[in-house]
C-alpha cells in the first residue's frame, strides 16, 4: 500500500532543507540532480519515514522505497534514533530502483540518502508498505474566508493543477468554499464550489461547510484548512493514502497538520496543542526543523487535545455524533471541537502548512474573543472552579491595565460580561450584531512617522519569550501602579511589543507606545485617572461574579451543550431574516 510520495521542493523561499539536503532542484522539471559523488540526504521534515506511527495506526511491518531515476547511485536505508543512525541496508542502482526492509526498531524513524556514482537525475519515488489500503476514503475540503480571493484562486489553482495530472482526484475529493463576505461569486468547477454565506466569522464558516457536507452520505472525511496557507497537494494525497490505511482500531482517528511559519520557513509554529483552562500549551513549538533533534522530538511528541483548523481532518461521522461547532464566531473553536470530539488525533512530520506568523495580525478586538470563548472551554472541558478563572480574568484585566490599554481592559469586560450569561447568549444572539458591537472599541494603529516623532526616533523593543511564566507574578508586583496619583507618573513614553506586551516596560508611563516592529506602526496610550477608576471597579464585580457564580455558569453550559451546537440554532444564524 502506498503511504507517501518523495518531494524534492516547492516554491516557497528558504525550505530546500525540509525535502533534501544536497543536489539541485529544478522546479520547472521536479527533479533533483546530483553530481558525480555529490549526495543527497532525504532524513527531511517532508521525505523521512515515520515507521512507528504507519506500525501503531496502519499495522505495517514491511516497508519499502521505490525510485525513478536515470544514472548509477549508491543507496543507503537508515533507522535514526536518539542514539544515533544504524544502517538498515546499502546498494548499487542504476535507474530505476526498489527496496525492501522490515520495520527498524521502535522509536525514532527511517529515511534515505542516495549517493551519485555518475551524474545522475531522480524523478520521484515513493515509501509504501506490505498490505492493502482497502478502505473506501472521500474527503470534503472546507476553506473559509472572508475578503481573500486571491488566497482562495491561487489555493484552487493549485489543487486544480495536481488534479490535472490525476483526474481521479475529482472522485476523492470535493472543496466546499464557505464565502463569508458573498464576495467571489459562483465560484465552480469540477472539483469546487462557493457557498455564499453571513459573516459569522470562521465559526460559522467551517460549521456551514460542515452543515453542507453533513448532507451527502458519500463522504468518509472533511478537511477544515484556512484560505490563506501555503501548502502542497501531496500533503492532501498524504492524508488521504494514511486514511485509507488506517487498521479498524484507528479508523475515527483524525489527522491533524502541523503549522510552519511562513516568515521563518524552517521553524515549526505548533505540532498539536493542548489547552489545561489557564494556558495554551503548543507542543514542539519553535523549533528548526531541518535539525535531528527537532525531527526526533515529532516522533516522540505528546498526545495533543487539538489540532489547529489551519489543517485539521476528521471522520464525517464526527458530525451527527458530536454535533457542529460552538457558536463562537472566532477563536477557541477548534480547541472546542477538538476536546469535544477527536477520539484520536495523528500527526507526523511531513503533514504540515505554512502560515504567516500570528504577531502581525494581532488586535485588541480579538481579546473578546480569546477571552470569552476559552471560558466557556474551559467551563465545558477543564474540571475546575471559579478560583481560577477569576484569577485568569483578573490577572489579563490588571494587566491592560498597566498597559493603558483601556479600550482592551472594556474589550476584557464585556467579553466576562457575555460569559456570565451563559447558554442563553449563544443561543439568542446574532453573532453578527455581537462583532458589530466589539469593534466599536477596534483601535486605530498610529503611522511610524507619529511613533517616531514621540518617540524622538525609531522606538526600540525589548525583545522577551513569550513562552516566560514570570510575567504572572511580575504583574502581581507591578500592581501597586493601579493605585498611584497621576503626578508620580513619568512623562517618559514606554515602548512594549504590540504582540507580547510587557507591564513591565509601561510601568509608571504617562504615555505608551504599543508597537509593531514589522510594520512600524503602533496604539498610543496614555494614562487616563478616571478610565482607571471605572475600569478597576469594574473588574472586581465581574471577580466576585466568576468566583461565586462560576459553578451555576459551568453547569448550564455543560446541560445545554448539544442546543447551543445543534443543526437548529445554528441555521438559525445561517438563514437569520429569510423563510
Amino acid at each position: 500500500m502506498k503511504l507517501f510520495d518523495i518531494t524534492f521542493g516547492n516554491n516557497i523561499s528558504g525550505t530546500k532543507e525540509l525535502f533534501v539536503k544536497g543536489g539541485a532542484y529544478d522546479a520547472a522539471g521536479n527533479t533533483l540532480r546530483l553530481k558525480e559523488g555529490e549526495r543527497a540526504d532525504f532524513g527531511t521534515y517532508f521525505n523521512l519515514l515515520p515507521h512507528p506511527q504507519y506500525k501503531k495506526y496502519c499495522g505495517a511491518e514491511k516497508f519499502a522505497l521505490s525510485l525513478r531515476a536515470d544514472g548509477r547511485y549508491k543507496l543507503s536505508i537508515y533507522a535514526q534514533t536518539g542514539g544515533g543512525k544504524k544502517l538498515i541496508l546499502s546498494r548499487e542502482a542504476e535507474g530505476d530502483c526498489e527496496a525492501e526492509f522490515c520495520g527498524a526498531e521502535d522509536g525514532g524513524y527511517t529515511f534515505f540518502t542516495a549517493e551519485a556514482m555518475s551524474g545522475c537525475t531522480f524523478y520521484g519515488g515513493q515509501w509504501s508498505a506490505q498490505g492493502e489500503s482497502a478502505k473506501r476514503v472521500k474527503i470534503a475540503i472546507v476553506i473559509c474566508t472572508y475578503r481573500r480571493e486571491e488566497f482562495v484562486r491561487a489555493n484552487i489553482a493549485r489543487m486544480a493543477e495536481a488534479i490535472a495530472r490525476e483526474p481521479e482526484w475529482k472522485e476523492r475529493l470535493h472543496v466546499y468554499i464557505v464565502d463569508n463576505a458573498k464576495s467571489l461569486g459562483d465560484m465552480r468547477g469540477d472539483f469546487y464550489h462557493t457557498v455564499p454565506n453571513r459573516n459569522l466569522g470562521g465559526s460559522g464558516g467551517f460549521a456551514r461547510g460542515m452543515y453542507e457536507l453533513d448532507k451527502d452520505p458519500s463522504y468518509t472525511h472533511f478537511l477544515l484548512m484556512d484560505d490563506d496557507i501555503s501548502f502542497d497537494f501531496s500533503v492532501i494525497e498524504r492524508t488521504y493514502h494514511l486514511l485509507r490505511a488506517l487498521t479498524k482500531e484507528h479508523e475515527n482517528a483524525s489527522v491533524g497538520g502541523a503549522m510552519l511559519v511562513l516568515e521563518k520557513p524552517v521553524i515549526q509554529y505548533e505540532f498539536g496543542g493542548r489547552f489545561d483552562g489557564l494556558r495554551f500549551r503548543l507542543i514542539n513549538s519553535g523549533l528548526d526543523m531541518r535539525e535531528i533533534p527537532s525531527l526526533l522530538k515529532n516522533q516522540s511528541a505528546k498526545r495533543p487535545g487539538y489540532n489547529a483548523w489551519w489543517y485539521c481532518c476528521m471522520p464525517a461521522s464526527s458530525i451527527k455524533k458530536y454535533g457542529l461547532p460552538m457558536p463562537f464566531f472566532i477563536k477557541g473553536d477548534d480547541v472546542e471541537y477538538g476536546m469535544r470530539s477527536a477520539e484520536e488525533f495523528i500527526l507526523t512530520s511531513g503533514i504540515a502548512v505554512w502560515h504567516q506568523d500570528f504577531a502581525g495580525k494581532y488586535t485588541g478586538v480579538l481579546e473578546y474573543y480569546i477571552k470569552r470563548n476559552l471560558a466557556v472551554v474551559s467551563a465545558l472541558w477543564c474540571p475546575s472552579g471559579g478560583f481560577r478563572p477569576a484569577v485568569r480574568f483578573a490577572y489579563f484585566m490588571f494587566k491592560n491595565l498597566l498597559l493603558k490599554n483601556y479600550d482592551c481592559a472594556q474589550v476584557l469586560y464585556e467579553a466576562y460580561e457575555d460569559f456570565k450569561k451563559g447558554y442563553r447568549f449563544f443561543l439568542e444572539n446574532d453573532p453578527e450584531e455581537v462583532n458589530a458591537r466589539v469593534r466599536r472599541l477596534a483601535q486605530a494603529l498610529s503611522d511610524a512617522e507619529e511613533i517616531e516623532k514621540l518617540c524622538g526616533g525609531k522606538p526600540k523593543v525589548r525583545e522577551r519569550d513569550p513562552n516566560k511564566k514570570s510575567e504572572f507574578f511580575r504583574c502581581l508586583f507591578l500592581a501597586v501602579e493601579l493605585y498611584m496619583p497621576s503626578f508620580a507618573f513619568s512623562e517618559r513614553v514606554g515602548v512594549t511589543d504590540i504582540g507580547n506586551p510587557s507591564a513591565a516596560d509601561c510601568f509608571m508611563k504617562k504615555t505608551v507606545v504599543h508597537y509593531d516592529k514589522k510594520s512600524g506602526k503602533g496604539i498610543i496610550l496614555h494614562f487616563d485617572k478616571k478610565r482607571r477608576r471605572n475600569l478597576r471597579r469594574k473588574s472586581f464585580k465581574v471577580f466576585f461574579g466568576m468566583l461565586f457564580g462560576y459553578g451555576k455558569i459551568k453547569k448550564e453550559l455543560i446541560k445545554h451543550r448539544a442546543e447551543m451546537c445543534s443543526r437548529e440554532n445554528w441555521e438559525r444564524m445561517f438563514f437569520a431574516g429569510k423563510e
